[in-house]
């Protein structure tokens, strides 16, 4: 994929200047910049309702097909194909790469997508040089028309491996809203403020110096084949700088000189260069001014620029960082085009048009040297604000930076909050901050979000990983609504032990909806507090069969998870007794109102379900907790079996075990009473029906260790 974007670019620029003047660059440039502004707009909508993997394949599937195009219609009009291929290589070669990001993203797990990530950073870099140098190499052998159509039946290969990862594992959202709470986002926080533009102005930068190289290479090369070469080679180079700076220089550059310093190194980079080329016109100056802003923006200024993210909470992360990322960037495109479609008007010749180009780019990058000062003293503030608010948590393992970890007050590799709070006070030296007041404001409101008739508002509280157990009982609310039922019940999951009082109470309370009140035991289930045993085995007791049989699996659930675990097996047998006194009307219409989530399902459920009959389910779940899993789920076993002699051994293992009060109710459920199966040992012990059938049963090893 990158391979192809690579060799993508080389073939575009090589056609276009083969076909143009290079004073025609800012015009292809700024349809590119509104067509990929577009096109990333379009996508954005599209993928909430597609999903990352059918959009990434369309996006694939296009993007071949209009290289293909391109190649069929190079001959017979080469202007037009020169021009069009163009804008779309420049508009959609990065969404292929953007949308396959999703993808990987959304399918797999944040802890395995790290080394998921890693691996395909790895990729990207060996496929970028391949691309390259398989275009430098084949740039005298072929025609570019040969070379469009081999773009072209790549992206088929792209398509086929983006919809063989398999479908996002997230939830979809709502664009349009994500979209206005993005911006409005955006119009108030200083802070990303600054990021858009940061972005913007270094989006100029990028075209005055790819204006200027290849205004100088087309003024050097004259046919295709040269013009060919020459990109690829230098799109290798770069890709290989890239991957070197990225290795060995980005994160002990984090280390040293923090975050400010290693963004600022882009602007002063491209400055220093560009001035050289401004003075000097040539095409190496040309060259090294736009490898610097390429190798630099990929390596060093990616690095960085990523973390200035950390201090953002993540609802406001997901609602702006796209639209910074690609609005700005691209708006920044398009300005730059505008103003070098001037100078080149303005200019005598396409050499004193690039000699202003670099110095427009030398202006703006000292331009966006000084707001990054500016950017830096913003992220501190930003982090140190939220960090005292509790709005955002960092992981140790993942500061790379020495701004951040100053900040936050790094001693011995361990972070305390109070030593956090400490620091934070040290690098703002303002007055005292109220912390109370701010945590009050705070929850009061995500409490007004949380009561609010707008799913969008609710759902970016829930989602919001630092929301306080102050407010689980808003939370707890929410379970008995269905949009908002799994992320409320994630949000209540990290909050854990500390609310394992209010949660026995709800589930327990007659006046909790039932909707709420069945969805807590697959909570309490996690927490290893004797309150959720407790409160559990009072569930047992409810009126509410729904909720009765989910306590039953959540003790089942947690005996698994800790054999050791004491339940009061009397209890259990009581709780017996009582589904089994129920008359056969009551039996008969005991439903669960939706399905049993696969993580609370048990072996006992699956020898019970082609009976399709959730009383025996939850009557022997409470019997393993009583007698024995083992036991219980060996004698289901026997009695499912098709070998009468194992079936009647079963059958009179449970005779001997159950008391006469569970036995006798439970009978005619299970099975008609049979004399000869009961007659053919009465004499026997419990232990030995259970030796006999694990002496016949051919997994009945592997089911006892």
């Amino acid at each position: 994929m990158v391979g192809q974007l690579i060799a993508g670019r080389a073939v575009r620029d090589a056609l276009f200047l083969t076909e143009f003047d290079a004073t025609y660059l800012p015009r292809v440039m700024l349809a590119a910049a509104v067509l990929s502004l577009a096109s990333a707009i379009l996508v954005g909508r599209a993928m909430p309702h597609w999903g990352p993997r059918a959009t990434a394949v369309a996006i694939a599937s296009a993007h071949g097909t209009m290289f293909i195009l391109e190649g069929a219609l190079l001959e017979l009009a080469p202007r037009v194909t020169a021009a069009f291929a163009y804008i779309h290589v420049s508009a959609t070669g990065a969404l292929v790469v953007s949308a396959f990001s999703s993808v990987v993203n959304e399918r797999f797990d944040p802890h395995y997508a790290k080394t998921v990530v890693a691996r395909v950073g790895i990729g990207a870099t060996l496929g970028g040089v391949l691309g390259g140098a398989v275009a430098f190499f084949l740039a005298d052998s072929f025609d570019l028309s040969y070379a469009l159509h081999g773009l072209g039946s790549i992206s088929i290969l792209i398509a086929l491996g983006s919809w063989s990862i398999g479908r996002s594992r997230q939830p979809t959202r709502e664009s349009e809203a994500d979209a206005k709470f993005g911006m409005q986002t955006i119009g108030k926080d200083p802070h990303l403020r600054r990021v858009a533009l940061t972005v913007l102005l270094l989006g100029a930068v990028g075209v005055f110096v790819d204006y200027a190289m290849k205004a100088e290479a087309d003024a050097r090369f004259t046919d295709s084949g040269s013009l060919l070469s020459f990109f690829s080679a230098f799109y290798v180079v770069t890709a290989l700088l890239t991957f070197l700076m990225q290795a060995g220089v980005a994160r002990p550059l984090l280390r040293r000189v923090g975050l400010g310093g290693t963004i600022a190194v882009l602007p002063v980079a491209v400055a220093l260069t560009a001035g050289i080329g401004a003075v000097w016109t040539q095409l190496w100056t040309a060259v090294a001014a736009r490898g610097t802003q390429t190798v630099v923006s990929s390596s060093l200024f990616r690095s960085s620029y990523e973390l200035l993210y950390t201090p953002v909470p993540p609802m406001k992360k997901r609602a702006t960082k796209a639209l910074i990322d690609i609005a700005s960037n691209r708006i920044g495109y398009g300005i730059g085009s505008l103003i070098v479609m001037a100078i080149v008007a303005l200019s005598a010749s396409a050499s004193t048009a690039a000699s202003w180009v670099l110095a427009a780019a030398t202006v703006a990058s000292l331009g966006s040297a000084l707001l990054i000062r500016k950017l830096h003293g913003g992220y501190v503030s930003e982090l140190a604000t939220n960090l005292r608010d509790g709005t955002i948590a960092l992981d140790s393992d993942d500061i790379v930076d020495a701004t951040t970890l100053h900040t936050l007050a790094k001693t011995g590799g361990a972070f305390d909050r109070r030593e956090i709070l400490e620091s934070i006070k040290e690098l703002e030296r303002s007055g005292k901050i109220d912390l109370d007041a701010a945590r009050r404001a705070t929850w009061l409101s995500q409490s007004k979000d949380l009561l609010s008739d707008e799913p969008q508002r609710v759902l970016n509280v829930l989602l919001d990983e630092s929301l306080s157990s102050h407010l689980a009982s808003h939370v707890i609310d929410l379970l008995a609504v269905d949009r908002y039922a799994r992320p409320a019940y994630r949000a209540l999951e990290r909050m854990g032990p500390r609310i394992v009082g209010q949660l026995v109470d709800a589930m327990l309370a007659e006046d909790t909806e039932v909707a709420v009140r069945r969805r807590i035991p697959r909570l309490l289930r996690k927490i290893e507090d004797a309150r959720a045993v407790q409160g559990l085995v009072a569930g047992l007791r409810d009126e509410e069969f729904d909720v009765r049989y989910r306590c039953g699996h959540a003790l089942a659930s947690m005996r698994s998870a800790n054999p050791s675990l004491d339940l009061p097996a009397p209890l259990c047998m009581e709780a017996v007794e009582r589904e089994l006194g129920a008359d056969e009307q009551q039996w008969q219409h005991r439903r669960l109102r939706d399905e049993v989530s696969e993580d609370m399902q048990s072996e006992i459920d699956a020898l019970l379900d082609a009976r399709e009959d959730r009383n025996l389910q939850h009557v022997f779940t409470l019997l393993s907790l009583a007698l024995g899993r083992d036991a219980i789920v060996l004698s289901l076993k026997a009695i499912s079996s098709q070998d009468g002699n194992l079936r009647g051994t079963g059958l009179e293992y449970l005779h001997n075990v159950l008391p006469p009060s569970v036995r006798e109710p439970l009978w005619p459920r299970l099975t008609e009473r049979s004399e000869t199966l009961r007659a053919r040992s009465t004499r026997s012990s419990p232990e030995e029906l259970l030796q006999s059938m694990r002496s016949i049963m051919p997994d009945a090893d592997r089911l006892e260790k």
